[in-house]
Parts: C-alpha cells; structure tokens; sequence
C-alpha cells in the first residue's frame, strides 16, 4: 500500500494478524476460513476485504509481524547483556545464544504458526517469495548478533551465518515442537541441553580459515 494508514485501519489490521496467529495454531493455515478468522477478531469478512485481498496477504502481513518482533526482542537484548571480554566458553555460549532464543518464539500460537506458515509457503508461490525475503532478513539479524557478542570475546563462527543460524533453527524448532508433543527425552528439555553443543561446533578462535559461501 502506498497511503499512509490511519490508527484505526492499523488497528484493524493488527487485530486480524493477531486472530490470524490464534486460528492458524488451532486450524492450520489451509483450515482456516476467513470467517473464523473475521469471528475471532470481531470483524466482518468487509473488514477483512477492505485490509487483506486474500488470506495469502494476511498471511504476508503475519510474517510482517514475526519479523517485526523478532527485530524488536534482538534489539532489547543486545541492550540488555552485558558483553565483556573472556575466555570462559560457557560465559560465551549462554550470551550468544541469548541473542539467538530473543529472535526465536516459545509462545504456542506463535510456534505453530510458524510451522504452518513455513508448510503454506512450501505449496504457495505468492506466500514463498515473501516468506524468503522475511527468512533472510531474520537470519542476517540474527547471526550479526551472535557474530557481534563472538567478536566482542574473541570468537567467530566457522561456518556462514545462514549455516550457522540455520543449524540452531533446526534444533531449536524441532525442540520447540518436541515439548508441545510431549516427547522430549526424559532428562530434559531437548533445546536447552542440545543448542550450546550445536553452537560450540560451529564457533572458533577468531583468525582461522574463513567460511566458504
């Protein structure tokens, strides 16, 4: 859209992205009727088609706010931690890795979405060009703030931050996704005891070979 929005059309939208978010988890992207989403939000299905001209677009407009959050939680938490030198590796995976679960949900709704946004932009063309523009912007963010707190103790990554970014995507999501099923091992949470292993193997001392890609 090219005119600015009024407050109250920005409310609407926010409020059919936020019913969105809840209907996706419960119904999944394609299971979901634009009714129930309406329902949900307390619009009519005018509201909707005065804001979004399909669900493709509200789907767009939902990983609009992903990204948006996810800017928003990695700016307050490089804000937060406080990044000294050190030679302490443990010291050092608990900072990067903060920078790295600020970016990442662990609400439920949030968690399936995601999924199911993921699954939809697989069958989806449209939702796939923005949903890789919305994945690349998150991963650059993302691994300049892990190669930021490394730099800062004396460490880089070994691999390319889309590598690196992706390999903690990979646990944390099926960790994630584990603890809503219920069958993480039993001594405890998969994310938690796996995500500083993965990013010990994917850091160095600062000065080695660099990464190719």
């Amino acid at each position: 859209m090219t005119e600015t929005l009024t407050a109250r059309r920005a409310a609407t939208r926010d409020r059919l992205v936020d019913a969105a978010i809840r209907v996706f988890a419960e119904k999944g992207v394609l299971g979901a009727s634009v009714e129930e989403i309406c329902e949900a939000a307390g619009f009519t299905r005018g509201a909707f088609y005065s804001n979004f001209s399909s669900k493709d677009d509200l789907c767009i407009a939902v990983l609009d706010r992903q990204i948006s959050d996810q800017m928003s939680a990695l700016d307050k938490a490089l804000a937060a931690v406080d990044i000294a030198p050190t030679t302490d590796i443990d010291a050092l995976m608990r900072v990067a890795l903060e920078m790295f679960f600020a970016s990442r949900p662990t609400d439920r709704d949030w968690v399936l979405t995601g999924q199911e946004l993921r699954l939809h932009a697989a069958r989806s063309p449209e939702l796939a060009l923005a949903y890789r523009e919305t994945h690349r912007r998150g991963t650059e963010a993302v691994a300049g703030a892990i190669s930021h707190a490394l730099s800062t103790l004396g460490y880089e990554l070994a691999v390319t931050g889309p590598e690196a970014v992706g390999a903690l995507h990979a646990v944390h999501d099926h960790g994630m996704l584990g603890n809503l099923i219920g069958v993480d091992p039993a001594d405890g949470d998969l994310t938690l005891n796996l995500l500083p292993s993965v990013l010990k193997a994917l850091i160095r001392k600062s000065g080695g070979p660099q990464p190719q890609g």
